[in-house]
């Protein structure tokens, strides 16, 4: 009788435990191409930050830009969908002592997007 009372005491600590825990959201993947100035973008990053400002929230998605294409499900995470602001770093692909990827071809660009609950393809042409 004593044992039983200890296994259930146990599944009692386990459920309370764990009741706090919150779980991490579903993540979609996005992925496309990627241009400035209509020229693919060789070496960089994107992020997909939450636009808080409109209504956004969750967390934070990335991928690594490689000859003018991402994918988050290769080199980086998914996002939850929503409003988000894609925040774009772009550079030559010419390694400096530095500079890894090279020199940077445009300034940091934030580009808004309304992201869909669902995997999907998103290309991108970055603003001037």
């Amino acid at each position: 009788m004593l044992r039983c009372w200890s296994i259930v005491g146990l599944l009692l600590v386990g459920l309370f435990a764990t009741a706090g825990c919150d779980r991490e959201p579903k993540r979609y993947h996005v992925w496309g191409k990627i241009t400035y100035q209509g020229q693919p973008i060789p070496a960089g990053s994107i992020h997909f930050d939450p636009d808080i400002e409109n209504g956004g929230s969750g967390p934070q998605g990335f991928a690594i830009i490689k000859n003018g294409e991402y994918d988050t499900r290769q080199d980086g995470l998914g996002q939850i969908g929503g409003k988000y602001v894609a925040r774009v770093y772009g550079a030559d692909g010419i390694p400096q002592t530095e500079a890894p990827n090279g020199r940077p071809l445009f300034r940091e660009t934030n580009i808004p997007f309304d992201l869909p609950k669902q995997d999907g393809e998103l290309n991108i042409d970055v603003p001037k």
